[in-house]
This record gives structure tokens, sequence and C-alpha cells, in this order.
């Protein structure tokens, strides 16, 4: 069965909440962080890539539609593009002026933002589960306050507030995923459906038995 995910004004309204804290925020730190600023051009889109690489090792390796030439090809890609990405940040951060707490400023812009956007989601939007609403509410709110704090005491507890936004970031992601499914019945007890998450978020076609309402 084939449905098409449509963007209603809600979730329109939310991705420019987003668009617009993202530019305040970058404007603030080229004003008052210009370092920061400078390298986020360069850290983000260099763990974009460490993400992709990590993408395409999973999809070769799972994707049965792939032939073996393309398996390969996706595998060696996938650990070279990560190999580049770790070895470019770990240039970046061992340098002598930077210190260890820029990467938890890093971490924390990022985070701070998809707490937003699942605080934002959950209460603005109205066509997915109140469960899964409430419970987005609950974690994004935490999680800006989290993020709020990490940046303030980054360079008094890096360890515990590493790990502690990378735990956020886990559970955000748990819980988006299961927000997204919620409005088609779905729920994550079936591996399967933590594809559909991806192609929900790009609002693309899709054709699974599973989904039977929109």
């Amino acid at each position: 069965m084939s449905i098409r995910v449509l963007m209603n004004k809600e979730k329109l309204m939310v991705d420019d909440i987003i668009l617009v804290v993202l530019i305040i925020l970058f404007g603030f730190l080229v004003i008052y962080f210009v370092l920061i600023a400078i390298m986020a051009l360069a850290v983000y889109p260099i763990s974009a890539l460490l993400l992709y690489g990590i993408y395409k090792i999973h999809k070769g390796i799972f994707n049965k539609e792939l032939n073996a030439t393309r398996k390969v090809v996706g595998l060696l890609l996938g650990i070279m593009y990560i190999s580049f990405a770790i070895l470019i940040l770990s240039i970046i951060f061992t340098q002598p002026h930077i210190p260890a707490s820029f990467i938890i400023y890093f971490l924390a812009m990022p985070t701070f933002l998809i707490g937003l956007a699942g605080f934002l989601k959950g209460f603005i939007i109205k066509v997915y589960s109140p469960l899964f609403r409430r419970l987005n509410m609950l974690i994004g709110a935490s999680t800006i306050i989290l993020t709020i704090i990490s940046i303030v005491f980054a360079e008094s507890g890096f360890i515990y507030l590493l790990f502690s936004l990378l735990i956020a970031l886990i559970l955000n992601g748990i819980l988006r995923s299961a927000l997204y499914l919620s409005e088609f019945g779905l729920s994550l007890n079936r591996i399967r459906n933590l594809k559909l998450v991806i192609l929900i978020m790009n609002s693309i076609d899709m054709k699974y038995p599973e989904i039977n309402q929109l």
C-alpha cells in the first residue's frame, strides 16, 4: 500500500521555529564566540560525514537489494568516510589552544535544537499519539535544561556531561521515532519499522503493508 506523508501547517510551523532559533544561535556565536563559529563550519560537516559513513556501512551489510560489488564498495566508502572524519576531528580537537570543553559545546548545540524540536513537535502537532507527544515534551524540555547546564559547567564536569548528552540524544532519537510512527498507528515493537522513520522524516512515498492508515 502506498501513502504519502503530508506536511501540515503545524509541522511546517515547527520547522520554521527551529530554523529561526538556529539562525539566532549561529548569529550569537558569530558575535560573541567567533572561534566556535568558525570551527562549527568544519566540525558539523565533518561530523555529518562520519554519520554518513556509518550509514554506508550499515547499508552495505544489511541491504539485501545490493549485489556483492555494491556492498563491498559501500563498505569501503563507509570505512574511508569514517576514518577521514575521525582524523580531521582529532586534529581539530587536539590543538593546544582548543580545550576539551569545546567538545561539549559542539555536542550541546545540536542536542539543544533536537530537544527543542521534540518539545515543539509534542506541544504543537496534533496528529501524533497523545502519549508520545507528552513523552517528547518531557524529554525535550529535560534535554534543553541539560544542554544549558552542560554549556555553563563544561569546564568542570566534562565526562559526566558528555555521557549525559549522548544519553539524551539516544532518548530523543527513540522517542522521536516512536512519535513519527504513531501517526500511522505503528510502534517500535518491530525493528523493521525503524526503516520507515527515515522515509517519514523525508516525506517520501512508502510502500509497506504494515501501514494501513493516514
